[in-house]
């Protein structure tokens, strides 16, 4: 039995850096999971344009989704985050909403951000390595 989604790393930032931004491509799925990480013990910048996340049906002009984004949704902790959890996971049913997704992820301190995504749900299904999101595909 295979797991029926694609898992992709959307973006990793340069070493010194405290903002990234991905562009996901959606089109086929009908549930995505982001997942916001870090390779060091700091916390989630607290400025709510820090940290959003914003659709768009041309990979261009990109709007808000209001419900998603830090301060609306959901108020960023403070304290610093350990290395093994994801800073900020979004949960976004696709059904009905734009192709594209914009996560921007902000931190508090510079390090090494690093976004990936999950994608399920496919209206034909993953079979192919290059389906799942994988060079090389070992079934067990």
């Amino acid at each position: 039995m295979r797991q029926n989604s694609k898992f992709i790393i959307a973006a990793i930032g340069a070493t010194n850096v405290t903002t990234l931004t991905a562009s996901i491509d959606t089109r086929g799925f009908s549930f995505a999971r982001i997942y916001c990480f870090a390779n060091s013990n700091v916390a989630v910048s607290t400025t709510s344009s820090n940290n959003i996340l914003q659709d768009s049906d041309d990979n261009s002009n990109f709007t808000t989704i209001t419900a998603a984004g830090a301060g609306t949704a959901y108020t960023p902790t403070t304290n610093t985050i350990a290395t093994t959890l994801a800073k900020i996971v979004y949960e976004v049913d696709l059904r009905g909403r734009r192709r594209y997704l914009k996560p921007t992820f902000g931190l508090g301190a510079s390090t090494e951000p690093i976004i990936a995504v999950e994608l399920s749900e496919p209206a034909d299904g993953c079979t192919t390595a290059a389906e799942i999101g994988t060079a090389n595909l070992s079934q067990v």
